[in-house]
């Protein structure tokens, strides 16, 4: 009678069948919501743009001078950046689920961050890193005579709405910002061989770079800082729930400050 050979059970762990998204892939989408988010909010400011002129008595002559001069206006319009971000990120929060839900190793949630709360000793320590970066940040705009951004001043002054404003800067961008940096990319580098420390550095300097647009140099060295804390955050207590918690208070700081300034 043969005798049958039993081939060697081998058990493949599920992180081997689902690990995090490579460094390379992990900058390559970033670099696609980037696109995407331009594209969408370029997309808005049509519509927008499009409305006022529709709206308008324009003669047709003067409609594309026109619709850049409205353009350039609406750019400025605390009322409409409010809704363009809410938009937009309605739209890209969807596709970063997506991105880490095909790589998930349990669920899309836990690959951003969603799985972990910090303790309360992670808790206290963090808040106390973010009041000394408000020191910090009080004492070096006065040393280096940092005025306060002319667009943000104009953002302000022209919204109807403040409180449609704040909901986007004070609980959307934080959410959706941290989502993003130290949620999908954070997981991506350091599961990578740049490890946590790379990582918390890329993630830092990107979400320092994406604010180039409304902020001069000496703000964006300020704000760097910040970012490192925030990215200490999203490591020290294993979830994104500080780095948005942190994010916010900022913000929230920030917004406050500017309402003050503005009466």
């Amino acid at each position: 009678m043969p005798t049958l050979i039993e081939s060697p059970h081998v058990e493949i762990m599920p992180n081997e069948i689902n690990k995090p998204w490579s460094a390379k892939a992990t900058l390559g989408l970033t670099l696609l919501i980037f696109i995407l988010y331009f594209l969408v909010s370029i997309i808005v400011l049509g519509i927008a743009a499009g409305i006022e002129i529709a709206t308008s008595d324009i003669n047709s002559e003067n409609m594309l001078e026109v619709g850049a001069s409205i353009s350039q206006q609406l750019a400025l319009d605390g009322d409409f950046n409010a809704i363009n971000y809410l938009l937009t990120a309605l739209c890209l929060s969807p596709l970063i689920f997506t991105f880490a839900n095909k790589k998930k190793i349990t669920t899309a949630a836990a690959y951003l961050g969603f799985d972990k709360r910090p303790n309360r000793s992670t808790f206290i320590n963090f808040n106390l890193a973010i009041l000394c970066y408000f020191i910090f940040s009080h004492f070096a705009s006065s040393a280096l005579s940092i005025q306060t951004p002319q667009s943000m001043i104009d953002i302000y002054n022209s919204t109807d709405y403040l409180w449609l404003l704040f909901f986007a800067v004070v609980l959307t961008a934080p959410i959706f910002e941290e989502l993003l940096f130290r949620g999908f990319i954070y997981k991506g580098l350091a599961s990578s061989p740049l490890g946590v420390a790379g990582s918390i550095i890329i993630t830092s300097v990107l979400f320092t770079l994406i604010h180039c647009g409304q902020y001069d140099l000496s703000i964006l060295i300020i704000l760097f800082p910040l970012a490192v804390i925030i990215g200490l955050s999203r490591y020290r207590s294993g979830g994104i729930y500080l780095p948005i918690y942190l994010h916010l208070v900022n913000n929230l700081y920030s917004s406050v400050h500017m309402y003050l300034l503005m009466n």
